[in-house]
């Protein structure tokens, strides 16, 4: 059995762009970069398996068929980065992936990436087990544009799934897509050590599109109100802005111990519509529904004593009762702080349902 890619993306890319010889094998390099299909499988090659002649030799086309896939999204990224690429897409065949913490670094590719399953291998599954913390995946702002396009399932990360996080320096992540992903059983009522922050977790993003994925079993056993589905919200440690002009649409929301969407930090014009949120078991298998104050709340702290400027709404959604079984509020607004804020509204069409 093969090791899992351990080394940082940096260096081990430079280690394949160093060895790759001149010559009609070279790697092509056109000045607008090229786009690439990268196809990975649990059981397939990672470049640390190879060094010297043998990586020179596969380098060029490791990854780039299914007949010679490579085993991890850090070994992908490797592939793409070495290659000049502009738009990539990345094929996951059916199985069970161990990554974590995977961060898309400047220079992977200079367009976008999708990341999606390979038709007719089976389901995909990342599992954060071995990692037992921490996010499966990171987004910055001079990362490629990314667009993860499911079926495939994120689940048992202590932290959460997806975290993309803004600069002052860079701006806000832009124009990130997640759709019909099933996060699932992230917290520390799943995984022990975990804060279980959200599925997908926005620090100063703008136009990212949540839309027809699954938030199921996100619960935290210590302080269950810390875990969310979708959080918008702010570089805490940068104090830049909030998370403004989102979508969450689509999305069925099951058994979340915090409120399932929260804004906070300013953060603002976030649509949340035509979304789904119904009761389930929880991690002792006893019936509940989703939040403790509403279904998409905003909420004043005193890193950010301060209200959204408007539009955050909530519209068109069907909802149920809350992670204690009382009957939930549609919108609401609260405060660490004292502040006022009536920073989301219900705009209508929402449905309760027990």
């Amino acid at each position: 059995m093969r090791k899992h890619l351990r080394f940082g993306l940096p260096g081990l890319a430079a280690a394949v762009l160093v060895l790759v010889p001149g010559g009609p094998e070279a790697l092509a390099a056109p000045a607008g970069g090229e786009d690439v299909t990268v196809y990975v499988d649990p059981d397939g090659l990672s470049p640390a398996d190879r060094s010297g002649d043998s990586l020179a030799r596969t380098a060029g086309k490791t990854g780039l068929t299914a007949q010679s896939p490579v085993r991890s999204l850090r070994d992908a990224q490797v592939v793409l980065e070495a290659r000049h690429t502009k738009n990539a897409t990345i094929m996951l065949r059916g199985g069970t992936y161990t990554d974590a913490g995977v961060e898309w670094a400047p220079g992977i590719a200079s367009g976008t990436v999708t990341v999606k399953a390979q038709p007719g291998t089976g389901p995909v599954t990342f599992d954060g087990r071995a990692a037992k913390d921490g996010y499966w995946t990171k987004v910055g702002p001079k990362s490629p544009k990314l667009n993860f396009q499911g079926p495939y399932t994120v689940q048992r990360y202590g932290d959460g799934g997806i975290k993309a996080t803004g600069t002052r320096q860079d701006g806000p992540v832009k124009g990130l897509v997640v759709d019909g992903i099933t996060f699932k059983e992230i917290g520390n009522a799943w995984v022990k050590g975990g804060n279980g922050y959200a599925g997908v977790h926005l620090n100063y993003v703008s136009q990212a599109r949540i839309t027809n994925n699954r938030f199921v079993n996100l619960e935290n056993k210590d302080a269950p109100g810390n875990t969310h589905g979708v959080y918008l919200a702010f570089n805490q440690t940068q104090k830049t802005p909030g998370s403004n002009g989102n979508l969450v649409k689509g999305n069925t929301f099951q058994v979340v111990s915090g409120d399932p969407v929260r804004a906070s930090d300013g953060s603002s014009g976030n649509k949340v519509r035509n979304n789904v949120f119904k009761k389930g078991r929880d991690f002792e298998g006893k019936i509940r529904g989703n939040g403790n104050h509403g279904m998409f709340t905003y909420w004043a702290f005193p890193r950010a004593d301060i209200c959204g400027s408007g539009g955050n709404t909530f519209s068109d959604n069907t909802y149920s009762v809350d992670y204690y079984n009382r009957k939930a509020s549609a919108v609401f607004s609260g405060t660490d702080t004292g502040r006022t804020c009536k920073s989301v509204k219900d705009t209508g069409g929402n449905t309760y349902k027990l």
